[in-house]
């Protein structure tokens, strides 16, 4: 048995939450940017890429809690820091959702990464901020 991925789901959330979209132009990636998502010094644009950072399933029933981590990029430290709480906004705290696969996300939080900072490689501001989300193991027929 397969587990079931919410990492879809969780994608098109944030992608498809009025504020993010406006920051990013549909900039929301999995597990790495696109090309053209990362210019240089001086052309930076805002997006979000999502990574999977492990999970854990329950002993007693069929959930699983699986672990993200999300780095908003932007031009500014600001533009980091509000694209985060944009993020934050799409996905905290939200209820039972079923993706159109069957994919079932119980609920979402998360948890701040402490402020912006620069990316290591490009020297981007990006501010990361975990997420973690209760799931069924396995799909909604």
């Amino acid at each position: 048995m397969s587990l079931a991925d919410p990492t879809g789901k969780l994608l098109t959330d944030i992608r498809d939450d009025a504020t993010v979209a406006a920051l990013v132009s549909g900039r929301v990636r999995a597990g790495e940017a696109a090309p053209g998502d990362a210019l240089g010094a001086g052309h930076w644009q805002a997006f979000v890429v999502l990574a999977r950072l492990g999970h854990s399933r329950s002993p007693h029933a069929p959930t699983q809690a699986v672990r993200y981590v999300a780095r908003c990029y932007a031009a500014t430290h600001q533009g980091a820091t509000a694209l985060a709480a944009a993020v934050s906004d799409a996905i905290h705290a939200k209820g039972r959702r079923i993706s159109g696969g069957g994919v079932s996300i119980f609920g979402s939080f998360d948890d701040g990464g402490g402020g912006s900072d620069k990316d290591p490689d490009t020297d981007q501001p990006v501010e990361y901020l975990f997420i973690d989300v209760g799931a069924l193991t396995s799909l909604i027929p």
